[in-house]
């Protein structure tokens, strides 16, 4: 594979790389002569930041089918490696965090923009495409809780206050992902269940399906 990069390192060249390709089956990525993103880990934590803190402007042109396929690209371990930069010890804390944090208005600015408020977990099948990548979003992201590495610490409580951030969107889809996520980190922080008990005390007009959900996200069993 070629290796792309931008003379300038710039967020501009980052988006058009991850998102500026036509929706196709099979996706641009796996393309056996397609190009590698060039940039050190910690410009690509950066970009994430950036890119994420004002993605309803920044990725309004794209439609729901390319952004699907993106963060498909994005955040699976599988296509890039992209989020492996979140818990890099290379990468500065704080840089880290940021791109961690800035998952909050991504959701906020586009998922719950864009996405229908069907529940993919009952394959509603009138959901808008980008619903895909929002409900499997903490299933595909290749980072999971580490309780025993004291190095960790900080960076894995974070993941717990924006998984509380999200659950906090008043859309059924974000919601839906969040509580996917509630169900990924359970088995290593099961204080996680508490953010779910106080969701349900304070949103009582949920759909029944969607409280079922998140009984289960508590104990992690929503599969």
């Amino acid at each position: 594979m070629s290796t792309f990069t931008s003379a300038s390192g710039s967020l501009a060249k980052w988006i058009e790389y991850v998102f500026d390709h036509p929706a196709t089956d099979p996706a641009w990525h796996w393309a056996p002569d397609a190009p590698e993103w060039g940039e050190p880990p910690v410009q690509v934590a950066t970009h994430i930041a950036e890119a994420f803190e004002d993605s309803g402007r920044l990725l309004a042109r794209f439609s729901d089918e390319q952004l699907n396929q993106a963060f498909w690209f994005l955040v699976s371990g599988s296509c890039s490696e992209f989020m492996y930069a979140l818990v890099d010890p290379a990468v500065p804390s704080s840089s880290r965090l940021c791109a961690l944090r800035s998952f909050v208005p991504l959701f906020e600015q586009v998922m719950a923009a864009r996405c229908s408020p069907h529940l993919s977990h009952l394959d509603e099948h009138v959901a808008n495409p980008l619903n895909g990548a929002c409900y499997m979003w903490w299933d595909i992201l290749p980072i999971h809780g580490c309780p025993e590495e004291p190095a960790r610490a900080e960076f894995d409580g974070e993941v717990l206050v924006v998984l509380r951030r999200l659950l906090a969107i008043p859309h059924d889809a974000c919601r839906e992902s969040a509580l996917h996520g509630i169900s990924e980190w359970s088995s290593y922080y099961p204080q996680v269940a508490g953010v779910v008990e106080e969701f349900l005390a304070c949103t009582p007009n949920l759909r029944p399906e969607l409280a079922s959900y998140a009984q289960r996200a508590k104990v992690g069993n929503v599969l």
